[in-house]
């Protein structure tokens, strides 16, 4: 055990500056992008206690939310997500800044993703009261749709602006991260890496709040019949917090992190919404990963804790239930992340995916006859969130295929991949945020009635768990059916990106920008090609009559990076001396 961890330890320092060989990304940059993501997961913990929907307690029982209202909210934020996708898309892909593609939004994006969501709890409860609009559904029959009026109060007003502002600024900082951890390495295997191991790390800060949040709302915040997770003062003690957590964070990402794009040094971002959105749409790959993320978030609606232990369970108990559930459910996502990357390098990634999906299909019929044990409900869900630990392949996947896409057509696209695929899924959700309410209904819930009150009755709830698990389990059947048309292996990806490196060397020795990493990587592909007789990479090199003269400067282009890399250990050398130096000295003062 000493010895394992004196070479975990020797590892760490031997890489913490320099990448290991082969790879790109140092220990040191890693974590860097690690706690930028900490940041986005401290702030995930306002967008999560502040998102529209029929689970949260503060919307169910301060803004006093109905399904209708659910349905009419969520229509309303998909058409203004509809507008909202265009302008982020060429907002990203058009950034040309010295710092970087993405790093430039990280900064501003978080302080005004915390303003916005932060200032939710503290709406004054008076507004609640005051109805500004009030509207009919009319009864449908063919659906088992009942009649029902909806009404909008100035707070739910307010709330809706302030999360439309917040999600503007979310979505940036999200994609502006997505973005630089889809280019920290052009490694398809150490994006996988980094995509299971940042994961286990950042998710930290959210984890540790949403298991303190409901031990202390049990212990301190429980007032007569108002349980701790219904009180607002949780809201307004936690949220200050985790928004000054959240832009700290960010800061780590903003100053330690590179971008490392497959392009010519001469490249520059110009795409308009409309020609990226083209050159996506005839992708095959995109259409399969996006509708991919709309059927995985239908058998989402499977993960029914937060009404199994406010309802279910209820009382006291039901917030201890709902602090260890915050413990346990969320590391069960974590098995996936330890194990993806040895598993994607075995099985590859569609396979990984295939098999998680059908475990998960397994546990969600078995949470369908459990609906009248919330026990057994929570044990159904812990399993299902260790199969969805897996669907962070998924992200690893639209890296890959953004690599595709740049070989296929010559343009980086990830702001419009990300904003596209934002946009195709809004117009479907335009549809699918009608399937809860309407699966509620079949099950006695109207769209106008007052959720809390209707899950304090029974029959109601035990309705409410079926209907709702019988949605998920249709989503998740459907989830395999994408991932059969998956065929993007490995080794095409890996070849791709081979040609990505001959292209970006060839430009730039055309343009005398050639660099030595653009030195080694011809020679290297080149070598490897003909060993291997890959008939691909081949076929690429005989458009370019000159890399054989690239690659004559291999030897000299090697020994410049060494002559860089021992200078780098000198200085890091000398600082550790001069730290150590002081370090003695202040001891002797003392």
């Amino acid at each position: 055990m000493k010895s394992t961890i004196s070479e975990g330890l020797l590892k760490l320092k031997t890489y913490w500056n320099t990448p290991p060989k082969g790879y790109q990304v140092s220990y040191k940059e890693f974590v860097n992008l690690s706690m930028g993501y900490g940041g986005i997961s401290f702030l995930s913990v306002l967008i999560t206690w502040t998102t529209i929907a029929m689970n949260i307690p503060l919307m169910i029982t301060y803004f006093k939310v109905t399904s209708g209202m659910v349905f009419v909210l969520t229509m309303l934020g998909s058409l203004i997500a509809l507008v909202r996708s265009p302008i982020l898309s060429m907002i990203i892909d058009n950034s040309n800044s010295e710092k970087g593609k993405f790093k430039p939004f990280l900064i501003w994006s978080a302080i005004l993703t915390a303003v916005s969501f932060g200032l939710i709890p503290y709406i004054p409860q008076g507004w609640t009261e005051n109805i500004l609009w009030s509207f009919s559904i009319p009864e449908i029959p063919i659906l088992g749709v009942a009649a029902s009026n909806v009404s909008l109060s100035m707070a739910v007003v307010v709330m809706f602006v302030l999360l439309q502002i917040g999600t503007f600024f979310s979505t940036l900082l999200n994609q502006a991260m997505a973005g630089i951890e889809q280019t920290i390495s052009s490694v398809a295997q150490e994006r996988a890496n980094i995509g299971a191991f940042r994961g286990l790390i950042c998710n930290i800060p959210s984890s540790v709040v949403n298991v303190v949040m409901p031990a202390l709302a049990g212990m301190f915040f429980s007032v007569g019949a108002v349980t701790g997770m219904n009180n607002i003062w949780l809201y307004r003690i936690f949220f200050p917090i985790c928004s000054v957590g959240g832009i700290l964070f960010v800061l780590f990402a903003y100053f330690g992190t590179k971008e490392r794009i497959v392009v010519n040094k001469k490249y520059v971002a110009k795409v308009k919404f409309w020609e990226g959105a083209k050159e996506l749409s005839s992708n095959k790959y995109f259409w399969i990963i996006t509708i991919l993320g709309v059927v995985v978030g239908i058998r989402g609606q499977a993960n029914i804790y937060l009404w199994v232990c406010t309802y279910g369970i209820g009382g006291k108990a039901g917030d201890t239930a709902m602090a260890i559930c915050n413990i346990v459910l969320n590391n069960a996502l974590i098995p996936g992340m330890v194990f993806g990357p040895m598993l994607i390098k075995r099985f590859g990634k569609r396979n990984c995916l295939l098999v998680a999906n059908t475990i998960f299909v397994a546990m969600v019929a078995v949470q369908l006859a459990a609906v009248n044990n919330p026990y057994l409900i929570l044990v159904c869900i812990f399993f299902q969130n260790l199969c969805g630990g897996f669907y962070y392949i998924a992200t690893v996947m639209v890296s890959d295929v953004l690599d595709y896409q740049q070989w296929k057509t010559g343009k980086r696209l990830e702001g419009f991949w990300q904003n596209y695929t934002a946009f195709i899924s809004t117009l479907i959700g335009l549809f699918t945020g009608m399937l809860a309410p309407l699966f509620l209904s079949f099950g006695g819930i109207g769209f106008g009635d007052d959720i809390n009150v209707a899950l304090q009755n029974h029959d109601l709830m035990v309705n409410a768990f079926k209907y709702t698990t019988i949605l998920a389990l249709i989503g998740a059947v459907l989830s395999a059916v994408p991932m059969f048309f998956y065929d993007l292996t490995e080794k095409k990806h890996a070849d791709y990106v081979r040609v990505l490196k001959l292209r970006a060397a060839t430009d730039n020795y055309k343009s005398n920008e050639l660099q030595d990493e653009d030195i080694i990587n011809v020679t290297e592909i080149i070598k490897e090609a003909r060993e291997d007789k890959n008939e691909f990479v081949l076929e690429e090199m005989k458009k370019y009559s000159f890399l054989d003269n690239i690659a004559s400067g291999y030897d000299e282009a090697m020994a410049r990076v060494r002559e860089r890399e021992e200078q780098e250990k000198r200085e890091a050398q000398e600082r550790e001396n001069e730290l150590k130096e002081k370090s003695k000295m202040r001891k002797r003062n003392r």
